[in-house]
């Protein structure tokens, strides 16, 4: 029987800093973070309000892609020079984004 290993890397993963910032999202795609962080390792995304908001590229669209419900986050192993947007139905979300370097 083959053996598997779930084990994480222990030298040089998180080398850095942590950086939380607030982002405003509407029905314009809208890039989470505007400012990606220095030599970021991996990103998460927390959706901080009631509606639920779709990820995806820069002409991500409501419906069309990744849905992150109300109060969910997603996280990914994202350098600094791959972005994810955010777009919502109506009005204003408040999103929660935190890189780690």
């Amino acid at each position: 029987m083959a053996r598997t290993s779930n084990s994480l890397p222990v030298s040089d993963w998180l080398t850095g800093i942590v950086l939380a910032t607030a982002v405003t999202v509407g029905t314009i795609p809208t890039v989470l973070p505007e400012a990606s962080l220095a030599h970021r390792r991996f990103i998460t995304i927390v959706n901080n309000s009631t509606a639920t908001i779709y990820l995806g590229g820069n002409d991500v669209q409501v419906g069309q892609g990744i849905p992150l419900v109300a109060n969910a986050s997603y996280s990914i192993d994202l350098d600094a020079a791959t972005l994810i947007y955010a777009v919502e139905a109506a009005g204003n979300r408040d999103i929660r984004v935190l890189e780690a370097s």
